[in-house]
């Protein structure tokens, strides 16, 4: 008798197929998470690029860059001064609503007063709030999520964060995060007005900043303008693009707030290691002002002239402390 013809796989021929379906999804994957990566980091770059766009049409229109927020109550001062009396607390990304295709949003706000009430944030002795941002409506808006300001590769929503009497807007309010900010002094946090004395150590913003692209006498294109930043950061919760809450004064990668995806604080109080503390990449513990992203090896700056440059987590502290600074006299360049 002839046997039947056989149909079908053995079991083995089977296992075999599955095993080379394995491998090849094994080595599929990888290259298609690097090409998600690649494709979030370019959306990264194009909103910072828009910022940088941005920046340079409010300074067409007004003859000079916004301040990165005016008269905070955070910071630390009983000396007075000019704008130190007043209290705002707002980032001046507000500013930059209308360049960005934001308008309605940017008419909703009411200019002439403070943007955010942040009871536990008041530190400046002399400042009074101007205005009630609970009852003007700018405490509401500050909570509304602008993707322009947020990068797709963090995965921290825009709103996990900012509540509370230290970081919220108001009170039973919930703040929107950014992860771009004004390359600023973290010495805005200690000194009201730390700008306008800040000497060849100053930077492009500040609180109160006025600064026009004639005082940038290091060059656009060799002055960090505006900084990339995760929306977790361990001291400190996140960075609010409408207004100023604790520790929110900007992106410091300089000598006072060394480096770039630094998890781990550099210098740590022993007490702060008990329970012992573990990193975890893309919660920055740098004290408030870190410069960090969730891309691998580094992050993004948008340069004075708008360009848009992704700077190696190597690279050398005192270079970024020069790149930094927008007039102290040194041509800084990144390595190519």
């Amino acid at each position: 008798m002839m046997r039947p013809k056989r149909l079908g796989f053995t079991l083995v021929e089977l296992l075999v197929v599955i095993a080379i379906i394995g491998v090849m999804v094994g080595l599929l994957l990888p290259a298609v998470q690097s090409a998600r990566e690649a494709a979030r980091r370019m959306q990264c770059q194009n909103n910072m690029k828009q910022i940088g766009l941005a920046l340079h049409n409010h300074e067409s229109t007004f003859k000079k860059f916004p301040a990165a927020g005016h008269g905070y109550s955070m910071c630390a001062s009983s000396a007075g001064g000019a704008g130190d009396k007043l209290i705002y607390d707002s980032n001046g990304f507000v500013k930059l609503l209308m360049y960005i295709e934001q308008q309605p949003l940017y008419d909703q706000f009411n200019h002439s007063q403070a943007y955010a009430f942040v009871p536990n944030a008041m530190r400046n002795m002399n400042g009074v709030l101007v205005g009630d941002p609970m009852t003007n409506g700018n405490a509401v808006l500050c909570g509304t999520v602008v993707s322009t300001f947020v990068c797709p590769s963090d995965n921290t929503g825009p709103k996990d964060r900012l509540t509370g009497g230290h970081y919220g807007p108001g009170t039973g309010l919930q703040g929107a995060a950014t992860n771009y900010d004004f390359i600023t002094s973290d010495n805005d946090f200690s000194i009201c007005n730390n700008w306008k004395t800040a000497g060849i150590a100053r930077r492009m913003f500040g609180e109160n900043s006025v600064t026009a692209p004639r005082d940038v006498i290091d060059g656009l294109t060799n002055t960090f303008m505006v900084g990339e930043t995760t929306k977790w950061h361990v001291n400190g919760n996140a960075l609010a693009w409408a207004y100023r809450g604790w520790v929110m004064s900007g992106i410091d990668p300089g000598t006072s707030n060394p480096g770039i995806n630094l998890w781990h604080l550099p210098l740590v109080h022993p007490t702060w290691q008990n329970p012992p503390y573990v990193p975890v990449r893309g919660r920055t513990r740098t004290w408030w002002a870190a410069a960090a992203s969730l891309h691998p090896g580094g992050c993004n700056f948008t340069m004075g002239d708008a360009s848009v440059t992704f700077v190696s987590e190597s690279t050398d502290v005192l270079l970024l402390e020069q790149l930094c600074r927008m007039g102290d006299g040194t041509v800084a360049q990144l390595p190519q």
